[in-house]
């Protein structure tokens, strides 16, 4: 009808949705840009992609070094405790950023010994049984005070322990029955009797440990044991040696007994590489 204005057409709705669209990227993208978070996560993007770039240039630059165990006739060894045949020897290459065995910036490394250093079995099937075996031999060579100062620790020892520990019954039970039989028990079966308790019952004591590594001293010294290490153990020592990785050993066996395992080891003499040893006289595991 004359004086009526006609629609917009279609074309001018798309120009008009166009320029709103564009206007609302534009608004958001100006909000993502001023975000502390957006900006965040940006430059560590950048960061990761600059980090991954300088680490390969400098492998690349990076000679290698071979740090493997070998034979004697100059196989390698398998690695990793020598669980399989699987040669591991790749895992002892190290370049300018590799770090073997370690985290990258250590500089104080604080081992245990049983499936660390030395396999549970040696000291399960070896050290246990060789201490029980020769007990009696070595109470035979104690003076009396001797034997009166062991058996006032493995007293302790046990003292320590709930009244229904495992180690107490089989104690108390064991000493009733030669009193029983009118048969009071000597010194000698009053220590057998707690030892072999306490070893029976995996008891990690202050007392019993010191008896032990005692024990294993004269085995040591006689050659009749060797000490346990894993043939990827001494090389890791030499390359802490070699920077500046502090080595130190916890264990609930004796000082003493640390010490003779690493000094009279099947790959020789060790102890050098150690710092410092602690045992249960620092506390025990679970305190």
């Amino acid at each position: 009808p004359s004086g009526q204005t006609s629609p917009p057409s279609a074309s001018a709705f798309g120009l008009l949705l166009v320029l709103i669209v564009t206007y609302l990227f534009q608004m958001g993208k100006r909000s993502n840009e001023n975000d502390v978070e957006y900006k965040a996560r940006k430059k560590a993007k950048k960061e990761i992609k600059h980090a991954k770039r300088q680490k390969k240039e400098t492998k690349r630059k990076s000679t290698t070094t071979d740090i493997s165990p070998t034979t004697a006739n100059g196989a390698v060894k398998p690695s990793f405790n020598a669980a399989s045949d699987i040669d591991n020897s790749a895992d002892f290459q190290t370049d300018a950023l590799s770090v073997p065995l370690l985290p990258r910036d250590v500089k104080v490394l604080l081992l245990d010994i049983e499936g660390c250093t030395t396999a549970i079995s040696f000291v399960k099937d070896v050290l246990f049984p060789f201490a029980l075996s020769e007990l009696d031999k070595f109470m035979e060579d104690a003076t009396p005070e001797k034997l009166t100062e062991i058996l006032t620790s493995l007293k302790e020892d046990m003292d320590k322990l709930p009244k229904d520990h495992p180690a107490c019954i089989a104690t108390k039970t064991n000493i009733k029955v030669l009193k029983n039989n009118n048969t009071p028990p000597t010194k000698h079966q009053k220590i057998s009797i707690r030892v072999n308790a306490m070893v029976k019952a995996d008891v990690k004591a202050t007392g019993l440990k010191s008896l032990q590594g005692s024990i294993w001293k004269s085995g040591y010294a006689s050659g009749t044991l060797k000490g346990h290490v894993y043939d990827d153990f001494q090389p890791m020592l030499v390359w802490c040696q070699s920077h500046s990785v502090s080595v130190n050993i916890y264990s609930s066996g004796s000082i003493g007994a640390q010490k003779l395992l690493f000094g009279k080891s099947d790959v020789g003499d060790i102890s050098h590489h150690f710092d410092h040893h602690f045992d249960t006289t620092s506390g025990g595991k679970k305190e």
